[in-house]
């Protein structure tokens, strides 16, 4: 999931430069901004997973509960 929407935001990036909205050689950070921002909510989401996880291990919740809050992760 990640990788198509790195890639979904260089394509519309590079139309953006095409049509002359952008100026890569001022706005290239962008990409790197934009691919920051996708790996931090990615990191939130995985340790999200590994909370439930542990929750699920020390008998905070039930099998069922677990499964419920994972299917809402994804």
């Amino acid at each position: 999931m990640t990788g198509i929407l790195i890639l979904v935001f260089i394509g519309l990036f590079l139309w953006l430069v095409n049509l002359q909205v952008l100026i890569l050689s001022r706005d290239w950070p962008l990409i790197l901004v934009f691919a920051g921002l996708i790996n931090v909510l990615n990191m939130l989401k995985e340790n999200k997973q590994h909370t439930i996880i542990d929750d699920l291990e020390i008998g905070k919740i039930t099998v069922k509960e677990a499964e419920e809050k994972l299917k809402k992760t994804h």
